[in-house]
């Protein structure tokens, strides 16, 4: 298929605000095209009239189509020395404080939900915390409740980024492999709470968290979308709390971003500012 143009991309944004209420208005033009495209691909669709036609009909389910709009933005223990900073610095001291919550508020396949609870039960800690984890899509949830169904090849990135980080024990005692898929053992989810929430489209939350990762999804965002974003983050931050977003991305283009100190530059990890 050839490459979508403007027209066509607004198109598709308008036919689907139109039939769902969910406005893509706000994410770069890049992200959109490589979203869009997949999604013609996977319903088999020709032509981007065809789409509109089938989503004005109700004939493509909602949820399918959210599952397939997502896009994976990582792998288990992907960046391991930022994982390492979690267990050596950060996650010890957010267990101190009993119900203490930590967000992972941009959640699209799960791996990095189970590097976190990885590391919590190699600490020791897992029940010292509480963990919410929020994605848009209720398929997306249900896959990763059951295991997450990774491809082989995934996980054995999966492996060597667990190698590089210096786990504990070998990373292969956390999954088993079905059908040629690898299944995580889901018993590293109970003191997960998941909710179908998307945090570019839903209202604000009324919670606290001492630490939120969100991490590799704000470059997808122009400026409008960017901007209402981050101070949702950082509404949800407990003064001296922790914020991590990708390590190519920055709140230096945020104006709400100035109530964040930067602590950490290469694994871009920001702290909530006391004054």
């Amino acid at each position: 298929m050839a490459d979508l143009g403007i027209v066509d991309t607004k198109k598709m944004i308008t036919a689907i605000k139109d039939a769902y209420g969910i406005d893509f208005i706000d994410y770069t033009l890049t992200t959109l095209r490589y979203r869009f495209k997949h999604v013609l691909s996977y319903f088999n669709l020709g032509l981007v009239d065809e789409f509109i036609e089938q989503v004005t009909r109700n004939n493509i389910n909602l949820e399918e189509l959210l599952d397939q709009l997502m896009i994976d933005t990582t792998e288990l223990f992907r960046d391991p020395s930022l994982w390492r900073e979690l267990r050596e610095i950060y996650l010890p001291e957010v267990c101190k404080t009993p119900g203490s919550k930590i967000w992972m508020a941009g959640v699209s396949s799960g791996e990095e939900v189970y590097s976190l609870m990885v590391i919590l039960r190699e600490l020791n800690l897992e029940k010292n915390v509480r963990v919410i984890a929020s994605c848009p899509s209720q398929k997306r949830i249900d896959r990763i409740k059951e295991g997450g169904y990774y491809d082989l090849k995934k996980m054995e990135i999966g492996n060597a980024n667990y190698s590089r980080y210096s786990g504990k024990f070998e990373f292969s005692q956390y999954y088993t492999v079905t059908d040629n898929k690898v299944v995580m053992d889901t018993s590293l989810l109970d003191n997960v709470e998941f909710n179908k929430y998307d945090i570019s489209q839903n209202g604000t939350t009324s919670n606290t968290y001492r630490l939120i990762l969100f991490r590799n999804i704000l470059i997808q965002y122009n400026l409008p979308l960017y901007e209402k974003v981050i101070r949702k983050l950082i509404d949800n931050l407990t003064i001296g709390g922790h914020l991590i977003i990708g390590n190519r991305e920055t709140l230096e283009h945020s104006e709400v971003g100035k109530k964040m100190q930067l602590i950490n530059e290469s694994e871009k990890i920001y702290r909530k500012r006391v004054d």
